[in-house]
């Protein structure tokens, strides 16, 4: 076995020196333009407004067949697609998603109520306390996207004409839902290429809620609802969209020296 690995490796090896190889390692010299791959990166768009055209069904075989070769820890692949292209399964999807809204923003957006008032002043203080017992959850970001669906003012699902949902196998190696993550940028980049748009749904969770749903679409035990995709094709161009990239600290490390970048 160890010899069969050893002559795979030079065979790869061999593979990558040949210069008419596909797989040919390329030198990319400082300042070049960015190459196709990294500007589809720098090009995607979260995508909220779709054409009412249907995307075609062996173009989201492409996709998922991308994502099932993302990488996971310990190789566990630890997810589940479930593709939903049914436009009544999606309003019902949508409509549990705005009832459960429209039950929790009373009680969690404190911008409902007039400044100064008791009730203003209360909604605010149990926000907070939630938002310490669970701060991914129930983070103050969301909180006015959940009243705005409440009221019937933006959508969950964008009116996509398909959605892919990612279960995740919670007995997966590790922190399975980083794996679930980078396949569903696997899904995202390889939807990106083929033209069309798509967006993570965070609130596709609450779905975990309706038992009946959930296990509509095999999301019981082991597997539950962690993020879903949206996907169509975009209106107008959404990389015309402008987006702000905050520029982070970074540590750079080598030959025992310390430098930071931006």
């Amino acid at each position: 076995m160890a010899r069969s690995n050893a002559l795979e490796a030079e065979d790869l090896e061999q593979l990558e020196q040949n210069s008419g190889s596909a797989s040919a390692i390329r030198e990319t010299p400082p300042g070049a333009d960015w190459n196709p791959i990294e500007e589809a990166f720098l090009r995607r768009r979260s995508v909220r407004k779709y054409k009412t055209r249907q995307v075609p069904a062996h173009l989201i075989r492409r996709m998922l067949e991308i994502g099932r070769f993302a990488p996971s820890q310990g190789n566990s692949q630890a997810w589940k697609f479930v593709v939903v292209r049914d436009k009544k399964l999606i309003e019902r999807m949508e409509q549990y998603c705005v009832d459960e809204f429209k039950k929790m923003s009373p009680a969690l957006d404190y911008t409902l109520y007039p400044q100064g008032s008791l009730r203003r002043w209360f909604t605010r203080l149990k926000a907070r306390l939630l938002n310490r017992l669970d701060h991914n959850m129930l983070h103050p970001v969301p909180m006015t996207v959940l009243t705005s669906i409440a009221e019937g003012r933006f959508a969950v699902f964008h009116k996509a004409p398909t959605v892919i949902l990612l279960l995740v196998d919670r007995r997966g190696v590790g922190c399975p839902e980083i794996d679930i993550g980078i396949v569903g940028t696997n899904i995202v980049m390889a939807a990106q290429s083929l033209g069309l748009g798509t967006c993570w749904i965070g609130f596709s969770k609450f779905l975990n809620k309706n038992k009946e749903m959930a296990a509509q679409f095999g999301a019981e035990w082991p597997y539950e609802i962690s993020e879903a995709i949206t996907v169509g094709y975009p209106i107008g161009d959404p990389a015309q969209n402008h987006i702000s990239r905050q520029t982070h600290e970074i540590a750079w490390w080598e030959d025992g020296q310390k430098e930071v970048f931006y």
